[in-house]
């Protein structure tokens, strides 16, 4: 009674947030990147894996996820975007002892070379400049009790378009919780609590020349820019084995299929729906497929993944493949080892 009272306190806050009218804030915040996911997967359950995360990837995700990996671990993700855009995740998470670990992660975003057009020159002035986004985070991860896991993540967030930069820094707060009700796990995370980014570089200074005097005064004019915030997520997810060796419902040493759902609400988008499935054979091979719901483009998600351990090799292969719609179909490859 005592657990179901903790959940229902836990849980009903989080509903009414979400009950709010949906009002469309689309177009308000910067650092759009910071909501695109790490990891082959996690994008491969339909991001659907707050509360089923526990690997490096952990990170991103739900940073309490890192204090079940119980070992030092490294991770790197390749996702090729549309356009020739590719985002790269790179981790690492040091257990400091039974009940503490730490990471440190970087999530890259780079678009490639871009012609650059003027007004003057708009069939291009032969040059090209590039428009990257950043974030390089440390993470702390504790358990406070056996069932519940606390994690905090702060980080430094940077886009860059051609020679302008605008910066800030960020947290994230997440949370595992293992109810103990028929093996059924929660996960939430408050992603990119932080402060406002503003556009500011040298170009945004203009010559001027005084017509009456002839003069001309460097920099005697400068555009102004206005600062946006980053876009604030709030994950709430729930998870179960339905067949497994832990599972209550079907045990079963060689197979398990896991079942996760998870609701995200953005600041500057509708309420969005994730649901993924996880069929894992002996511990080697896995089958996942997701789905997203009401989000733009993307709906539906597949991979598949290999454990090497088996070989004697303490690493995971995985991949991912997204389906954005118009804009074309993603792949995401990623690796973990642990030493």
């Amino acid at each position: 009674m005592k657990i179901k009272k903790i959940i229902l306190m836990v849980l009903i806050p989080c509903l009414s947030l979400f009950a709010q009218t949906e009002l469309s804030k689309v177009g308000t915040s910067m650092g759009q990147f910071l909501k695109l996911g790490a990891g082959a997967r996690g994008t491969a359950l339909g991001d659907a894996y707050t509360s089923v995360t526990k690997d490096v990837t952990a990170m991103y995700w739900n940073p309490a996820g890192i204090q079940k990996i119980g070992h030092r671990a490294v991770a790197f993700s390749r996702t090729q975007l549309f356009a020739g855009i590719s985002y790269d995740f790179l981790g690492l998470v040091i257990p400091i002892n039974r009940s503490t670990s730490v990471g440190f992660s970087v999530l890259y975003l780079n678009s490639g070379d871009i012609e650059m057009t003027t007004i003057n020159e708009p069939e291009g002035t032969g040059t090209s400049f590039s428009a990257t986004s950043a974030a390089v985070g440390i993470t702390v991860s504790r358990s406070l009790t056996d069932r519940f896991d606390l994690g905090v993540t702060v980080k430094y967030v940077q886009e860059k378009l051609f020679r302008e930069k605008a910066s800030t820094i960020a947290f994230d707060v997440g949370s595992q919780f293992r109810t103990g009700i028929y093996g059924m796990k929660l996960g939430m995370c408050l992603a990119n609590f932080g402060g406002k980014m503003k556009l500011d570089g040298p170009d945004l200074s203009k010559n001027t020349k005084n017509e009456k005097t002839g003069i001309t005064y460097n920099g005697g004019v400068r555009w102004k820019t206005v600062d946006w915030p980053i876009p604030l997520v709030f994950r709430l997810g729930i998870s179960n084995d339905i067949i497994g060796e832990d599972s209550y419902i079907i045990k079963n040493p060689i197979h398990r299929l896991t079942l996760s759902l998870e609701a995200n609400d953005p600041t500057d988008h509708y309420l969005r729906y994730n649901y993924g499935l996880e069929y894992e054979w002996n511990k080697v091979i896995a089958l996942r497929v997701g789905y997203k719901a009401n989000y733009d483009e993307a709906d539906f998600t597949a991979g598949l993944g290999i454990d090497f351990s088996k070989i004697g090799i303490n690493g995971r292969l995985d991949y991912a493949f997204n389906n954005y719609g118009i804009l074309g179909y993603v792949h995401n490859y990623s690796f973990e080892f642990s030493f």
